[in-house]
């Protein structure tokens, strides 16, 4: 008779090994994750662009009640103390251009200008070329400890963020991008 030549069974040694390394393998992620948390590393990208206030801080009585039409919507605010010359008119209108790029959320954020000087001679020129931003005045001391001039208002009238002088408009609608996804 003809004798058919069974298969051997697997080494026992060489079945552990692989088992170890398919172990060890779905380990490997775990261990290193781990490694960084313990070991202190962050990730080198900031998930905001602008100096988060935590607390946040509210804005004074008088400025929320001309505020009020606007009560459910997200402010975004250019503080000036000085006359709004060149560089507040530049920053204006990157305010004015970040909120039409948020397009469909644009409906959910105000924009508003808060000086402290109720003259001002370029205030009646904002207003004719952006009749949607509202005119806020207020005495110059009022947010004196907050040296940022750009503000971003939470619908409860509380100050979250602030951008400095030289914060780009992408990193500002990014930060907008975000806040209103996750707002509800």
């Amino acid at each position: 008779m003809n004798s058919v030549a069974l298969p051997t069974p697997p080494d026992q040694r060489q079945g552990r090994l692989t088992l170890a390394l398919i172990v060890g393998l779905l380990a490997l992620p775990f261990v290193i994750a781990a490694a960084l948390y313990f070991g202190g590393w962050h990730p080198s990208r900031m998930t905001h662009h602008g100096h988060l206030l935590n607390p946040p801080r509210p804005l004074p009585a008088e400025i929320l009640r001309s505020t009020e039409k606007n009560a459910e919507k997200w402010q975004l605010v250019l503080h000036v103390r000085d006359p709004c010359a060149a560089d507040c008119l530049r920053r204006l209108d990157e305010m004015r251009r970040v909120h039409v790029a948020l397009y469909k959320n644009m409906g959910r954020l105000g924009r508003a200008l808060l000086t402290g000087q109720a003259d001002d001679p370029a205030l009646p020129g904002v207003r004719a070329s952006q009749p949607d931003l509202m005119l806020l005045s207020a005495p110059p001391d009022t947010l004196a400890d907050i040296a940022d001039p750009l503000l971003l208002v939470d619908p409860q009238g509380r100050i979250i963020m602030t951008y400095p002088p030289d914060a780009s408009p992408q990193g500002l609608r990014a930060d907008l991008d975000r806040l209103l996804k996750y707002a509800g």
